[in-house]
């Protein structure tokens, strides 16, 4: 007994074969179901570019259903609705510009803000250098100078 191939898009099952499956991709209903599924993830600002190239569609003059719904050639929003969207999409964008803004205000100051944090850490930090063991003490350059290394083998 096969098993069946599931449309995601469609939510329907069919006989797995290659023929079957590839008429059912290119019939209309999956390929308004697929258009209705990717469009709940595309962005006003693209929603707005694709809407401004098409025309208005006749159905939007006659206040009818147009019976292609998402896959039709032509626009099914008003000039008002258009001038919505432009607005909302301008308004998103300013807030970006002005998250931006304020962060790189932020980033601008980073530097001298870490030295300060890093000296005020340092000063409460102090190590007595004294205390340490000679591998880890400073050296000190005079000593080095006189330093001779024993020869090997």
């Amino acid at each position: 007994m096969g098993r069946k191939y599931f449309c995601d898009y469609c939510e329907k099952r069919i006989q797995n074969d290659s023929s079957i499956i590839r008429k059912h991709n290119e019939g209309l209903p999956h390929i308004r179901a697929k258009a209705e599924h990717f469009e709940q993830f595309k962005d006003l600002e693209q929603i707005l570019a694709e809407s401004k190239q098409k025309p208005p569609c006749r159905s939007l003059k006659d206040n009818s259903e147009c019976m292609f719904g998402i896959i039709c050639r032509f626009r099914h929003y008003t000039t008002e609705q258009i001038w919505e969207m432009q607005q909302r999409v301008n308004d998103f964008k300013l807030i970006q510009q002005k998250k931006s803004n304020r962060l790189h205000r932020n980033l601008r100051n980073i530097n001298s803000r870490t030295e300060q944090f890093l000296l005020k850490r340092c000063a409460r930090q102090r190590y007595d250098t004294e205390k340490l063991p000679p591998s880890l003490q400073a050296i000190d350059e005079t000593e080095l100078q006189k330093f001779e290394p024993p020869t090997w083998g």
